[in-house]
C-alpha cells in the first residue's frame, strides 16, 4: 500500500512538504531529517517515520544535534527491525519483516526462474510492529 493510500483510506490528507526522499544512504537520510526538523516549531512533525532502521538512525543523529529530545519532541518509527535498534536509546519502535521468509521466497523463486516456471515475481510478505520506546502520544494537538 502506498503512503498516499494509506492515508486516504484513513481520512488523512498528505502534507507534500512532511514528505522527504531519504532513500538508503545515510547523508540523503539526515539531510532530509534536518529539513523536517529545521521547521518552524509549530510546523514541525511529532513523529517520523523513516524508510528503514538505518533512516531511522539518522533521524535520531539529526535530532540530537537539534536539541530535540525523543520520544518527548519526536517520535521515531524505523522499518525492518535490524541490529541495532532494539539497544538504541531510547529503543527503536519499528516494523519487523520476516527476513527469512523473504529468504526462503528468493530462493524459490531462483529455482523457478532456472526451471523457466516463474508464475509469480511479486509478494507481500507479513511484517509485525514492535513497540519499543521511541513512540509516545504527541505533546500538542
Amino acid at each position: 500500500m502506498t503512503s498516499g493510500r494509506g492515508l486516504r483510506k484513513n481520512g488523512i490528507s498528505a502534507d507534500p512538504h512532511l514528505i522527504k526522499v531519504g532513500d538508503y544512504a545515510s547523508d540523503k537520510a539526515y539531510k532530509a531529517a534536518c529539513d523536517l526538523l529545521e521547521m518552524r516549531e509549530q510546523d514541525r512533525p511529532t513523529a517520523i517515520f523513516a524508510f528503514n532502521d538505518l533512516g531511522a538512525i539518522n533521524v535520531y543523529r539529526a535530532a540530537r544535534q537539534h536539541g530535540i529530545s525523543l520520544p518527548e519532541q519526536l517520535s521515531i518509527i524505523g522499518f525492518d527491525d535490524v541490529y541495532p535498534a532494539a539497544s538504541m536509546c531510547p529503543s527503536l519502535t519499528t516494523i519487523r519483516q520476516p527476513f527469512d521468509l523473504i529468504a526462503r521466497q528468493c530462493i524459490d523463486l531462483i529455482l523457478e526462474a532456472r526451471e523457466g516456471k516463474v508464475e509469480q515475481n511479486y509478494f507481500i510478505f507479513p511484517t509485525q510492529l514492535v513497540e519499543r520506546e521511541s513512540c509516545v502520544s504527541p505533546a500538542r494537538p
